[in-house]
């Protein structure tokens, strides 16, 4: 893992620009996804979250992931809702097809404001990483440096309440993934249905 190269890529970063490069850096992070998970339930009550430079990004990267998954399955969720209102285009749709088109739209909506709220989490952590490299005079430093290299006090306390946010994100996934699971399979089977009435 080429942390240096990514110390790079988030000191290129200024306001206004797309965060996405550093996001992807930070996506290619390893993480210790068993442990974070664990870590999470634990910081509810300690509220602590890591406090060096490869830990954070560790943690965001975990957090990156679970957001991944989410935003795979509201693709498919969207798919699915097409597929439904080109079988219903043209014929009044079926006590199933309209319960779960609307039930689909709730819950599309629903992982729509979780996105919004982590995409804004997201930039200001960007911002807060480039304010730490930008300020830490990295010049110099070695990959090894890098993986001891603890953030300052005022980092871990401006990034604090952006963490706070990323946490309650995640447990938002957590719900919505099993719940978008369900949606989707049984939009499948109304699907098959539809699809053999229609030969």
């Amino acid at each position: 893992m080429n942390y240096l190269e990514g110390i790079e890529i988030i000191q290129k970063y200024t306001a206004g620009s797309s965060v996405e490069p550093v996001l992807q850096f930070v996506s290619s992070v390893p993480y210790d996804g068993d442990g974070f998970a664990r870590a999470l339930d634990e910081i509810g009550g300690i509220n602590r979250y890591p406090d060096t430079f490869v830990g954070l990004l560790s943690f965001l990267s975990f957090l990156l992931a679970e957001k991944k998954i989410v935003s795979d399955l509201y693709e498919s969720a969207l798919e699915r809702y097409d597929r439904l209102n080109q079988h219903t285009s043209k014929r009044k749709p079926t006590e199933e097809e309209a319960k779960i088109k609307r039930t689909l739209t709730d819950f599309i909506l629903k992982v729509e404001k979780v996105f919004e709220v982590q995409d804004l989490t997201d930039e200001s952590l960007v911002k807060e990483l480039n304010r730490f490299v930008s300020e830490s005079n990295l010049y110099g430093i070695t990959e090894n440096e890098v993986k001891n290299l603890k953030l300052s006090t005022k980092t871990v306390a401006l990034v604090e309440s952006h963490l706070d946010k990323l946490r309650e994100s995640y447990y938002q996934y957590k719900k919505l993934r099993s719940i978008m699971e369900r949606l989707i399979r049984i939009a499948d089977y109304i699907l098959e249905d539809a699809e053999r009435m229609r030969t």
